[in-house]
């Protein structure tokens, strides 16, 4: 009897949130919402390309020693911003990534995170539309400018892209250090480079379907997050049995081509292997509108070399094999596509490359920001890594255009046997590495202030794809050291414990409510009487819920 009181007990706290839930659902809070700035005032004042701005959060020193405690949660908690002079109020704050959030988080002297801004997590707001923002760390770029400049270069190209800064993060008053601002993709971003917010925006999350294979229903395709529209389930799944089995005539009718190529030219440059064209196949998004699909970049920190790249086959871009991406093996097998993706190429090295342009925008912008990087007090790096950072940038670009300009000649190989890249290229291998930001053994791939590179998982991708460590596609460390697993690997967390149902340290670690499934054996001896009586009580308190339910509807309606 007593076990029928707690159910009916619950029932009834049930009823009552519902209730404060419904006679609550109007009463919101608003705050204003900076809507008025144009896209040139989002370039002046938000976002400057020529300019650092200062973004101060304002949060409750508990709730960001809890952010700190437990970064791996990535809970939002309430706080506001200064963002360059704009003051919003109750936004969500918290920290964000994903292996690279963990790696920060497994480093013993380090709380420099990348940290989300969601201005209308709460209430509703923008900034000029838009409602989220990423302050990203600088994570593996010793140079600081890597994602700045490959960003610039993206948009440049035509390619969408969202807006991109430098900022100084300051967190109750005490600098934090310097970030690169980036605006999530969202209703602004679409609106402002497609003018029209009723297609479809999916983001690969590296899972099934995420390297763009033709799959038998739109269920398989769990690589792919639907993050604004209804998904147009047969549009998805036309548009990937088009790509794999249609003739090359046909693509157009269901993907931008152009915006298709420019991304493969874009990624082939850059060597931006943290991509779509490397093990992980993510850090992209896709647009779907009437049925076709764009493909769009995203998350570039590591473009440069930062995730290998300097041996990178123009017609054979890939860190894996070839086929098993098809969006670039079939458009490059086309001569058509493959003239016009030489093309594009070719242009975007007359453009951003050839006279010392690169070098000459690389060092505007490390002139930019090197006093701010001298009073980063959190940097992962030492002013000095910093300027050897950006010099070995700058020495990888040239190279890398080097081998480009002789591959689109005919002097060197511009593919190999299919097996991608990785040990095909003509540099006998993908290079670059993870803070020096350039080739050779410039930071030796290792991690900042002496900690140990880690990779997840054991290693083991997806798919049974094998995991490469920045630097080496062997997954070895430099002298011969093997690649340390994370404390997350296998399974564990950090402090040894095991994580069921929750990120990071924010699940259950091991244990579940109630003594479930935490070693504790639960009574295993339950009368069929009591079976039904619990039954009984369970069928009249669910009758009291839907009653209650039905009853603040009518009242709305009549309020209404």
């Amino acid at each position: 009897m007593k076990q029928h009181s707690k159910t009916c007990a619950l029932y009834v706290l049930l009823l009552i949130a519902v209730l404060s839930g419904c006679s609550n659902a109007d009463s919101k809070p608003s705050t204003k919402t900076i809507a008025t700035i144009s896209e040139d005032g989002l370039d002046e004042t938000i976002f400057p390309k020529n300019s650092i701005v200062d973004v101060k959060i304002t949060i409750d020193e508990a709730d960001f020693q809890a952010i700190l405690d437990n970064p791996t949660a990535e809970q939002y908690y309430e706080a506001s911003v200064n963002y360059n002079g704009n003051l919003l109020e109750n936004i969500g704050f918290r920290t964000k990534g994903n292996s690279s959030l963990r790696s920060v988080a497994g480093m013993s002297n380090s709380n420099r995170y990348s940290f989300k801004l969601s201005l209308d997590e709460y209430v509703t707001q923008s900034i000029g539309g838009i409602t989220k923002i990423n302050l990203n760390n600088e994570y593996s770029d010793a140079s600081y400018i890597r994602e700045f400049l490959a960003y610039e270069i993206a948009e440049g190209m035509g390619i969408p892209t969202p807006k991109y800064s430098f900022v100084n993060v300051y967190i109750n008053g005490e600098l934090w250090g310097l970030y690169t601002a980036v605006e999530q993709m969202s209703t602004a971003f679409l609106e402002r480079e497609f003018g029209t917010t009723t297609g479809t925006l999916y983001k690969s999350n590296g899972g099934n379907g995420a390297d763009l294979t033709a799959l038998e229903a739109f269920e398989d395709y769990t690589g792919l997050d639907v993050k604004h529209g209804n998904a147009d389930e047969q549009a998805l799944v036309a548009m990937t049995d088009t790509l794999n089995n249609g003739e090359a005539s046909s693509y157009s009718e269901v993907l931008d081509v152009e915006a298709a190529l420019r991304f493969i030219a874009f990624n082939t440059v850059t060597a931006n292997m943290d991509s779509y064209a490397g093990n992980f196949k993510h850090n992209y998004y896709l647009y779907e509108l009437d049925g076709s699909f764009t493909i769009i970049p995203w998350d570039l920190n590591m473009a440069f070399g930062g995730f290998g790249g300097s041996g990178i086959l123009i017609d054979e871009p890939t860190g894996v094999a070839l086929a098993s991406r098809p969006l670039i093996a079939k458009l490059i097998a086309d001569d058509t596509y493959r003239e016009q993706y030489h093309q594009i190429i070719e242009d975007m090295i007359n453009t951003y490359f050839t006279d010392g342009q690169f070098e000459s925008r690389a060092r505007e912008l490390q002139a930019l920001i090197s006093d701010a990087v001298q009073n980063d007090a959190t940097a992962f790096v030492t002013f000095e890594q910093f300027e050897q950072g950006v010099d070995a940038l700058i020495e990888f670009a040239s190279t890398q255009v080097d081998s480009i300009n002789k591959q689109l000649s005919g002097e060197i190989a511009s593919a190999g046997d299919g097996s991608g890249s990785a040990s095909n290229g003509p540099g006998g291998g993908m290079g670059g590495d993870m803070f020096g930001g350039g080739r050779g053994n410039r930071g030796n791939g290792q991690m900042p202030n002496g900690e140990q590179a880690q990779m997840p998982n054991g290693g083991q991708m997806p798919d049974g794809e094998q995991a490469q460590m920045p630097n080496f596609g062997n997954g070895q460390m430099p002298d011969g050291q093997q690649g340390q697993l994370p404390d997350f690997g296998n399974g564990q967390m950090p402090d040894g414990q095991q994580n069921w149902g929750g990120r990071g340290q924010g699940g259950f670690n091991g244990q579940f409510p109630g003594g479930f499934m935490n070693g504790e054996a639960g009574s295993a001896t339950v009368s069929v009487q009591d079976q039904q009586n619990h039954f009984k009580a369970t069928l009249i308190c669910a009758a009291l819920l839907i009653i209650g339910c039905l009853i603040i509807v009518l009242w709305r309606r009549k309020s209404l």
